[in-house]
C-alpha cells in the first residue's frame, strides 16, 4: 500500500515539475535522484543516519523555498491590493467625472435648444415690432402732410370770407361791385368742399346768390349777410380749432404709439442682448463638458483596462502560488513516506540480524 501511495506523490510532483514557475527561486532538485541515493546508501549498508540526512536535507530544502515564495507571495499580495484599491478609485472617480459631465452636458444642450427657440421667438417679435413702429411712422407722416394741406384749405377758406366780408362793406358804402361777390362766392364755394363744409357754407352762398339776382336791396339785406358771414367765419373758426385739437390728440397718441414701441423694442434688444450672451456661455459649456467627458471616458477605459490586467496577474500570481506550494506539500509528504520506508526497512534487518544471532548460537 505504501508502495501505491509513493507512485502516486512521485506521479504528482514530476508532473509539478514541468509547470514553469516564475517564482521557483530554488536550484534544480529531483526526488528522483534522492530516491537513487537513498537505495545506493541501503545497499553499501550505510547508517541510519546518512540516509536520513539526506532526506532532511531535500526537506529543508523544499521548507527553505516555500519560506521565500511565501515572502514574494506577501509581497504581490500587498503589490495587488494597492493596485486593486489605486485602479479602483481611478475608475469610480472617472465614472463620477463622466456621470457628472454627461449630465451638465445634457442639461446645456437642452437649454441651448430652448434660448435658440427663445432668440428665434425674439427675432419675430422685433421685427413684427419694427414693422408696425414703420406703419405708424409712414400713417404719421401722410396725417401730419395732409393736416398741412387741410389746414391751408380752412386758411384760403377763413381768407374767402375776410374778402367776402371787405367786399359786402365796400358795396355798402358804394364803392363795391356785386361782380367781387360773384368771384369770391366761388372761391368760398371750392374751399367749402376742400374742408368739407358745404352746408355751413350754402346759407350764405345763398344769400350772396340772391343779392346778385336782386336789382333792389337795403342796408338792412347787406346787414343781415354781414351777420351770416360773422357766424360763418366763427363756425369755421371752431371747425379748424376742433381739427387742429383731433390733429394735436392724433400726435400725442402716436407719440404715446411710438414711445410704446420703442420701449418694447429697447426690451426685445436687451432680452436678444441676454439670449445672445446665454447661448455663448452655453456653447462654451457643451464644449467644455465634451472635453471633460471625452477625457473621463478615456481615463475610465483606460484604467478599466489596466484594472482587469491587473487582476488577471493577481490571479495569475495566486493560481501559481497554490500550485507550487500543494507540490512542496507532496514532495514533503512523499520525503515523510520515505523516512518512514526506510526506517521499516533497518528494523526489518534488525530484526532478521537478530534472528540469525539466536539460530547461530543455538547451533
Amino acid at each position: 500500500m505504501r508502495r501505491v501511495l509513493l507512485v502516486i506523490l512521485l506521479l504528482s510532483i514530476a508532473s509539478a515539475a514541468t509547470f514553469k514557475n516564475k517564482l521557483d527561486y530554488s536550484k534544480k532538485r529531483s526526488i528522483t535522484s534522492v530516491m537513487a541515493e537513498v537505495e545506493a546508501k541501503i545497499q553499501t549498508k550505510a547508517p541510519l543516519d546518512a540516509i536520513l540526512n539526506v532526506l532532511r536535507d531535500f526537506r529543508d530544502s523544499v521548507n527553505f523555498e516555500q519560506v521565500n515564495h511565501d515572502e514574494i507571495y506577501q509581497i504581490q499580495v500587498r503589490e495587488c491590493e494597492s493596485e486593486d484599491e489605486f485602479r479602483s478609485k481611478e475608475v469610480q472617480d472617472a465614472k463620477n467625472i463622466l456621470r457628472d459631465s454627461t449630465a451638465q452636458l445634457n442639461v446645456c444642450q437642452t437649454s441651448k435648444i430652448r434660448a435658440t427657440n427663445q432668440q428665434e421667438v425674439n427675432q419675430h417679435q422685433t421685427f413684427t415690432a419694427e414693422k408696425h413702429l414703420n406703419m405708424v411712422m409712414t400713417a404719421a407722416e401722410q396725417e401730419a402732410s395732409y393736416f398741412k394741406k387741410r389746414g391751408r384749405d380752412y386758411e384760403d377758406a377763413l381768407h374767402a370770407i375776410d374778402e367776402a366780408s371787405d367786399i359786402l362793406a365796400a358795396i355798402y358804402s358804394g364803392s363795391g361791385s356785386f361782380a367781387e361777390i360773384s368771384r369770391v362766392s366761388k372761391v368760398m364755394l371750392q374751399t367749402s368742399f376742400s374742408i368739407k363744409e358745404t352746408a355751413k357754407f350754402a346759407p350764405i352762398l345763398y344769400a350772396f346768390s340772391q343779392l346778385a339776382s336782386s336789382k333792389d336791396f337795403d342796408e338792412t339785406s347787406l346787414e343781415r349777410v354781414a351777420q351770416l358771414l360773422d357766424t360763418l367765419k366763427q363756425n369755421i373758426h371752431e371747425a379748424y380749432n376742433d381739427y387742429a385739437e383731433s390733429n394735436a390728440q392724433s400726435i400725442a397718441a402716436f407719440n404715446d404709439q411710438k414711445e410704446r414701441i420703442g420701449q418694447t423694442l429697447a426690451r426685445l434688444a436687451a432680452q436678444a442682448e441676454r439670449l445672445q450672451d446665454k447661448l455663448d456661455h452655453l456653447v462654451q459649456c457643451i464644449g467644455t463638458n465634451s472635453a471633460i467627458a471625452q477625457t473621463a471616458s478615456g481615463k475610465l477605459q483606460r484604467n478599466q483596462q489596466l484594472w482587469d490586467q491587473a487582476t488577471a496577474l493577481c490571479a495569475t500570481f495566486q493560481n501559481e502560488y497554490n500550485f507550487a506550494t500543494q507540490a512542496r506539500r507532496n514532495e514533503l509528504q512523499l520525503v515523510s513516506q520515505l523516512e518512514e520506508m526506510v526506517e521499516d526497512r533497518f528494523g526489518q534487518v534488525e530484526d532478521e540480524n537478530h534472528e540469525r544471532k539466536l539460530r547461530l548460537s543455538q547451533n
